[in-house]
């Protein structure tokens, strides 16, 4: 049923008590205008729902980003530490055959050096690791907060429809007829009792 729909019903007259036709269409105005505004209020909250799916959507590919990213740069990290580390030890090795002495103390200064330079990059590593996480966690709650918010949205659309649906019932001239009719009818029948 559309707006057009409601104003262009016609209802049949009585010759006695019949309906005013301008009461009828005045009110089939109000109606048709009611069902128009609930309408163009169910469209656009349907349009917002999905602009939140969307950003639900984005946040999503935005996660699997930044772990990439993370994993990329912690590969890279231990690939250098590892390469670093390896250069030192080799360096070691060198000065081992000049000097058995010099060589044993610099194997230690570079297994040192490279101890500390791979514990960097683990600490580094496992801060990034804690860093994404981070970021994914906040990410995963503002999904949350996108969801809740989508469905707290449907729920007041819900709301609003059944709000309208009970104020429609309330307005229904065919209701307050019928009431006028059943309260005539009972005054007639306690006339002739």
């Amino acid at each position: 049923m559309t707006p057009d729909d409601i104003r262009s019903q016609r209802f049949g007259a009585r010759l006695l008590r019949g309906l005013s036709p301008e009461e009828v269409t005045a009110f089939l105005e109000d109606v048709a205008e009611a069902f128009d505004d609930v309408q163009k209020t169910n469209a656009s909250l349907t349009a917002r729902v999905k602009v939140l799916e969307e950003k639900e959507t984005s946040a999503s590919s935005h996660i699997e980003v930044l772990r990439a990213v993370a994993l990329q740069e912690v590969e890279a990290l231990l690939h250098d530490a590892q390469a670093q580390a390896q250069a030192l030890i080799d360096d070691a090795k060198e000065r081992e055959a000049a000097t058995l002495r010099d060589a044993e103390a610099a194997q230690a200064q570079r297994q040192r050096e490279a101890e500390e330079l791979v514990a960097e990059a683990t600490a580094r590593a496992e801060s990034l690791t804690v860093a994404a996480r981070e970021q994914e966690a906040a990410i995963r709650g503002e999904i949350d907060r996108l969801t809740q918010s989508r469905l707290q949205l449907v729920d007041d659309v819900r709301a609003m429809l059944d709000t309208y649906h009970q104020w429609l019932a309330t307005i229904d001239p065919r209701g307050r007829a019928r009431g006028r009719r059943e309260g005539i009818e009972t005054s007639n029948e306690v006339r002739v009792g």
